[in-house]
């Protein structure tokens, strides 16, 4: 477990809400004194007393110390299980939820908008409409990020697996966002193999997937720069390749960019609006569709973000 793992108590203190004492390091390293405390006097003491009854003792007295301790480490587990769940649960009903609302503001904001093309209402208002129809987008996406990120918490995110072109998924997601790519001088570059083969996927969490990677690049390189995405193949994977020349990410802190809600502090400056939860949902929808994320990067220069996706198997005739 990635908790227990990380023996910086500080920062497992801070992830869990805890004291640093009642952080699992803190007792499995209080366990671990303990025991070699009491092993070693074990040793001493049994090259005194020739007295079995004493080894015995000495002996249970190490277990019952292990057990006691062992059994805070498993209750505060039990804790975090508990209260990691609630919170899962707490988000997934709360996007399911509000859903239906955004939904509803959404079918009346194209429908006011439907009645300008007839006329019926003026130039100010629908500009009004579709800033909150724009709100209601955002508002949207964002709750289907969390209700995707309570299902992958939970065990539940669902990926179909069926053959899936991926070169069409990234021309679609470059037709989608052309217009910022124009408006901010940015040349957007794609390079693949004559022939890349279909990928053995589920088509639409594959496109948020390629979305996400390349709004990321748009959003965080500066006018007039570049980005390159590349198709490769190798063994029996699809790799796909993303390079910018935008802010980078602070090496510090690349440790952090898979985690729920992070963002470094330099893409901060550039882009006050993110949630940080699209690398954390990318990397899941990738590694559950047998793939592997990657990526390099470095401050100032740029990044290179990757993955893998599994090639589809042709069927036997």
């Amino acid at each position: 477990m990635r908790i227990v793992n990380d023996l910086n108590l500080k920062r497992q203190a801070r992830h869990l809400g805890v004291e640093v004492w009642q952080t699992p390091g803190f007792l499995f390293i209080i366990l671990g004194v303990v025991a070699i405390i009491i092993m070693t006097a074990t040793f001493y003491i049994a090259r005194e007393y020739d007295s079995p009854e004493a080894l015995i003792l000495l002996e249970s007295l190490v277990v019952a110390v292990i057990l006691i301790v062992g059994n805070t480490v498993i209750g505060t587990f039990e804790q975090i299980a508990r209260l990691n769940k609630m919170k899962s649960e707490f988000v997934s009903v709360a996007s399911h939820q509000l859903r239906t609302p955004l939904s509803a503001i959404r079918w009346e904001t194209e429908l006011l908008l439907s009645k300008f093309r007839k006329g019926s209402i003026s130039e100010k208002q629908r500009q009004s409409i579709e800033n909150i129809n724009a709100m209601g987008i955002k508002m949207t996406h964002l709750v289907n990020d969390l209700l995707d990120v309570a299902r992958i918490d939970q065990g539940r995110l669902i990926i179909k697996k069926e053959p899936v072109d991926i070169s069409a998924i990234i021309k679609e997601a470059l037709a989608e966002v052309s217009s910022i790519v124009k408006a901010r001088n940015i040349e957007a570059v794609f390079d693949s193999e004559k022939k890349t083969p279909l990928v053995f996927g589920d088509p639409e969490k594959l496109k948020m997937v390629v979305d996400n990677l390349f709004n990321n690049s748009v959003k965080y390189t500066t006018n007039h720069g570049k980005i390159e995405i590349k198709l490769t193949k190798k063994d029996s994977f699809v790799i796909f390749s993303i390079k910018d020349n935008g802010v980078g990410i602070p090496a510090e802190q690349q440790e952090r960019i898979f985690n729920k809600f992070f963002r470094s502090d330099n893409i901060v400056k550039y882009q006050t609006e993110g949630t940080g939860l699209g690398l954390y949902i990318a990397k899941n929808v990738v590694e559950q569709m047998g793939g592997k994320i990657w990526f390099d990067s470095v401050e100032n220069l740029g990044s290179i973000f990757n993955f893998s996706i599994p090639i589809a198997r042709r069927s036997k005739k």
